[in-house]
């Protein structure tokens, strides 16, 4: 997939008892008060922080009964921050603020509001950069320079050869981390699933300022020149492959046996 500058999860526990006048948060594994009272009134929980990504089970007592199926409605304010479902399980999708309600399913007045407060995920912490490339690495590097090296079509564009690149550990450490990233959590894009772009990647790593950049990626192929081949005779990453205008390479490499492809690649390619 060429391009040219071109969500994990903790589970907790939170007993509350809906109450015609208020609501205390209990820890889990903490009995909640026991009340008997009309449930005719509307209460707030105490304020719920998650991180997108994770789950949290959300446990209401009614006159100090653990809710019955349909006896409560969960409803919420913004499904794009936070789900939830009619059990009392709440998901954070995004960055943001909901409310959760649990409200019986006989009286809609008769309600309980959880705050729910969603910050987003953090970006995983960068791979090392690597000095020296690794084998698979400098056989990529030196099977791209060989390309190089005589004029090419690439689709229906003719191109001159190019001058060899040279390795930059900057662009291998955002290569290298995409590719163990995606090896990792079983997906192929140029997207990483926290959102991040390759250029955010790449200026994460420290590439900065540049004055062009470019990214190939490919998941499949067992060996350097196979993958180094399918490039090649891809007319957008050919072109990547191709372009003068780029000085610089790096290259990632990772195996994941798990995974839907198992061996996922990545060329960063730059000039400053």
């Amino acid at each position: 997939m060429p391009t040219a500058l071109l969500r994990g999860g903790a589970a907790a526990l939170l007993a509350l008892t809906l109450a015609a006048c208020g609501s205390t948060s209990t820890p889990a594994g903490t009995p909640a008060p026991q009340q008997s009272l009309t449930l005719a009134a509307q209460a707030v929980a105490s304020p719920v922080a998650l991180t997108a990504g994770q789950t949290l089970q959300l446990n209401v007592t009614v006159n100090g009964q653990p809710a019955q199926p349909g006896q409560l409605k969960w409803t919420t304010s913004n499904a794009t921050v936070a789900t939830v479902t009619q059990t009392g399980l709440v998901t954070a999708v995004s960055a943001g603020s909901a409310t959760i309600r649990a409200a019986l399913a006989t009286n809609a007045a008769s309600f309980i509001d959880f705050p729910v407060t969603v910050t987003a995920a953090s970006a995983p912490a960068p791979a090392p950069a690597p000095t020296t490339p690794s084998t698979f690495a400098q056989q990529v590097l030196d099977l791209t320079n060989a390309a190089r090296a005589v004029p090419r079509t690439c689709g229906a564009t003719s191109h001159a050869a190019a001058p060899a690149l040279t390795w930059n550990a900057q662009l291998a450490q955002a290569a290298q981390g995409h590719a163990a990233d995606m090896a990792a959590q079983n997906y192929f894009s140029h997207t990483s699933k926290d959102g991040r772009t390759f250029a955010q990647r790449i200026t994460a790593a420290g590439y900065t300022p540049y004055r062009t950049i470019g990214e190939n990626i490919a998941a499949g192929q067992t060996t350097p020149q196979a993958v180094v081949d399918g490039w090649l005779r891809s007319e957008g990453h050919c072109r990547n492959i191709m372009n003068p205008a780029f000085k610089e390479l790096g290259v990632g490499y990772a195996y994941a046996g798990t995974s839907t492809y198992k061996h996922y690649w990545v060329q960063n390619f730059g000039a400053r």
